[in-house]
């Protein structure tokens, strides 16, 4: 099932936001040591800083 967006200027994302924290977090859980789990996690947290960036230059 493919998501709409409800506007036009919105574009499509191959993860939502909940689904790209879920995958890290499973990612996290089985990673090696805690210093790759901690890895992944910043890993995720910069692409959510540039996907929110991303769409804050876009409404802008």
């Amino acid at each position: 099932m493919s998501r709409i967006s409800a506007r036009s200027e919105q574009t499509q994302s191959p993860f939502t936001y909940t689904e790209l924290i879920n995958h890290a977090l499973s990612e996290a859980a089985l990673a090696p040591t805690v210093f790759d789990a901690l890895d992944i996690c910043g890993a995720v947290m910069v692409q959510l800083v540039e996907l929110c960036r991303q769409a804050e230059v876009r409404y802008v």
